[in-house]
């Protein structure tokens, strides 16, 4: 049970959002201009409030897609630092580098970030597998940025415009994230040689 704990709080918190905002709409999203007044906490919570219950459901079906590739045993803290990573990563530069964006909401960000990190790490796959799936996740988000992508596209279903920069943030964010794992591992397997 303890390997699902991350998994199931990050559920909970989509969940709670969802019904916190059926009362009280613009107390958890991204907004800029209430951001720049001091309301930080927005950075985080924005990313687990939703448009819709269709839009909650996709992302929740995304959640559970990345629960399922990912390494069991993994620390609670680790699941905790990663997905506070991903949402401050995603939410700062929405806000450094989208000075038009002035609502949001959504984890999908913050989930491309995550199926990067989780699926770069997984047992379950070949390498061949698990680059292939970074190189569709990266070829998607170069797809989304170029101007045959229409991100109106979902909007009926959704209930609003897909935010592909989102996205592109949180790719960037687990990416940097894999990085940093892979240069801590080289490191740490120096180290053991050296210790021999």
């Amino acid at each position: 049970m303890r390997q699902y704990t991350a998994w199931i709080a990050v559920t909970l918190l989509v969940l709670l959002s969802f019904l916190v905002s059926q009362f009280c709409p613009d107390l958890l999203r991204y907004d800029r201009e209430a951001l720049l007044s001091g309301e930080v906490w927005r950075l985080l919570t924005a990313h687990f409030s939703h448009l819709s219950f269709a839009h909650m459901g996709l992302n929740l079906a995304a959640l559970a897609l990345t629960a399922y590739v990912a390494r069991p045993g993994r620390s609670v803290g680790y699941h905790f630092c990663l997905w506070l990573w991903l949402c401050l990563f995603t939410g700062a530069g929405l806000l450094a580098g989208a000075p038009d964006l002035y609502f949001y909401v959504g984890l999908s960000g913050a989930l491309h970030g995550a199926l990067i990190i989780y699926i770069a790490d997984s047992p379950f796959y070949s390498r061949l597998v698990r680059r292939l799936v970074v190189v569709i996740v990266i070829g998607k988000i170069f797809w989304e940025q170029s101007p045959w992508f229409d991100d109106m596209s979902n909007a009926g279903f959704i209930g609003g415009r897909t935010e592909t920069r989102s996205h592109l943030l949180g790719v960037v964010a687990g990416l940097i994230w894999v990085g940093v794992e892979y240069i801590r591992s080289i490191y740490e397997r120096e180290k053991r040689s050296l210790d021999r």
